[in-house]
């Protein structure tokens, strides 16, 4: 089978795309349906082919001075449940589906490159400033997905011990040079240093995956998206109708 684009060309054979449909119908174990099939699966990847690092690393300057300008506020403790020592703190862009107006308005040339491709700012993705106090380790965890490769544009990085290792390959953070993985391995990140560490992080859809899955992945995504918002006010006012009729 294949999908006609709008001009009428031909796409690549949409087995993919059905067969990741398909299993919807046998998705007890995985109900969150993280997992596409045939994406290149390898823990670091080669940045030169995505134009986003060029970009990234070409604004660097211009990205970084509007980290720095951000208010403490924007930042908050990084809620995942990861086992980490130390402080971590974030700042969010996009978050799983929802913009931060506040932190984009104030970041014009990050948010200017974030928008400008395929990053994921839908639920799968995110994209903001991690920042990691001195003597902080985040403990080996894995990403949600394999749909996504996670980018890596190092803002401020001391000297010293302050690294990240990837399914058992470390490398150090380099101050304006991109790191591009993929964060569905096995992944650990530390600053044994007496300084901050900060990241400008972004979610980028994988390279792999063409145009018109892409879209039918962020459909889906804002579809669940949406239906959970909508459940999870029915279930508040349900619940506080129960309530009601008790007193």
């Amino acid at each position: 089978m294949q999908l006609p684009d709008g001009d009428g060309s031909a796409r690549l054979p949409a087995n993919r795309l059905e067969s990741y449909l398909a299993s919807f119908v046998h998705n007890v174990r995985s109900p969150q349906m993280s997992y596409y099939p045939g994406l290149t699966s390898k823990p670091w990847h080669d940045s030169r082919p995505l134009g986003i690092v060029a970009e990234l690393e070409g604004a660097y300057d211009a990205i970084r001075t509007e980290v720095d300008a951000l208010p403490g506020s924007a930042f908050h403790r990084e809620s995942e449940p990861i086992s980490r020592s130390g402080s971590w703190d974030v700042a969010m862009f996009y978050e799983l589906g929802f913009k931060n107006l506040s932190v984009c308005d104030r970041c014009p040339t990050a948010t200017r490159v974030i928008r400008s491709h395929p990053t994921v700012r839908s639920l799968c993705g995110a994209i903001y400033v991690s920042r990691m106090r001195p003597g902080t380790r985040i403990a080996a965890h894995r990403g949600p997905t394999n749909m996504r490769l996670r980018c890596h544009l190092p803002l401020h990085v001391p000297q010293g011990d302050c690294a990240i290792r990837v399914d058992g390959v470390e490398r150090p953070w380099v101050e304006g040079r991109c790191l591009v993985f993929d964060d569905s391995f096995e992944h650990e990140a530390w600053n044994q240093t007496a300084e901050d560490r900060v990241v400008f992080v972004v979610d980028m859809w994988h390279p792999e995956l063409m145009p018109h899955e892409v879209e039918m992945l962020a459909g889906l995504q804002r579809y669940a998206v949406r239906h959970a918002q909508s459940l999870g006010r029915y279930w508040a006012l349900s619940e506080q109708a129960r309530v009601d009729s008790y007193r």
